[in-house]
């Protein structure tokens, strides 16, 4: 049987808010909605107040965004999904920083995932540090030298330039960094590849994503492999063999 939740919704446009609330009663029939703000100085009035299981948050707001609303409430003590129409950048950055997210139109099924998602993960205590590290990254949309890396006890910051590779386990991502460290990050492989340059760093194997200055050597085989700096070799699959070598300048 399905938790029964409980689910605040914020967003500037009334239509949304309507559709919403629509939505998750038809879909999610155990989220009770208590309350629906379409003026988010009120929301944040009525958050002080109140705690709901699951904030639904709308992003670009006039007079006080979705950012300005998480940062001026005092605790953090309910699941936090972003209703955004924002761009793929603030997507992935959002992404990044392991927040959740439904991007509009909201897709019924991507609803259904964010509330089974939010039913086993309750009330997130290092809310208010990912936020303000989103922030960060939100304004300075440029390339930055360092990246929010999140692990099992937090965020982690790590220079890009130190990254030599990364490796698949399971859901979760090892980092291989120069001077021989490791950094164990719970984020698929392929959400750790949309958040490097994709100028500096190849999936190389459906395991391995590499980065390209690292590259010593290049042994050709069936697909061949590529040999790091320390000395090991990761296996480069038949079908990025061309796309590796036009990349390395060989052909």
């Amino acid at each position: 049987m399905e938790p029964e939740l409980t689910a605040v919704l914020v967003d500037d446009e009334e239509h949304c808010t309507d559709m919403l609330a629509w939505m998750l009663a038809e879909y999610c029939p155990n989220v009770q909605v208590i309350g629906a703000f379409n003026d988010p100085e009120k929301a944040l009035h009525y958050l002080r107040n109140h705690v709901p299981d699951i904030l639904f948050l709308d992003i670009e707001m006039p007079a006080l965004n979705g950012f300005d609303l998480l940062t001026d409430l005092d605790a953090h003590r309910f699941a936090l999904i972003f209703t955004t129409a924002y761009d793929q950048f603030a997507i992935k950055a959002i992404k990044h920083h392991a927040l959740d997210y439904l991007l509009k139109p909201v897709d019924k099924d991507e609803l259904r995932a964010a509330i089974a998602k939010a039913a086993r993960k309750p009330g997130d205590l290092d809310l208010l540090s990912k936020v303000g590290a989103l922030l960060v990254q939100l304004k300075n949309p440029t390339p930055t030298a360092r990246i929010a890396i999140p692990t099992r006890e937090g965020l982690e910051m790590v220079e890009v330039d130190h990254i030599i590779h990364a490796r698949a386990d399971d859901n979760y991502t090892e980092l291989h960094l120069e001077g021989g460290r490791r950094i164990m990050v719970s984020r698929t492989l392929k959400d750790i590849e949309a958040d490097l340059p994709a100028d500096r760093f190849m999936r190389v194997h459906s395991g391995h994503l590499v980065a390209l200055p690292f590259v010593v050597r290049y042994v050709r085989g069936n697909g061949g492999y590529v040999v790091l700096p320390t000395g090991e070799q990761l296996p480069v699959s038949r079908a990025k063999k061309d796309e590796l070598l036009v990349r390395l300048g060989v052909v």
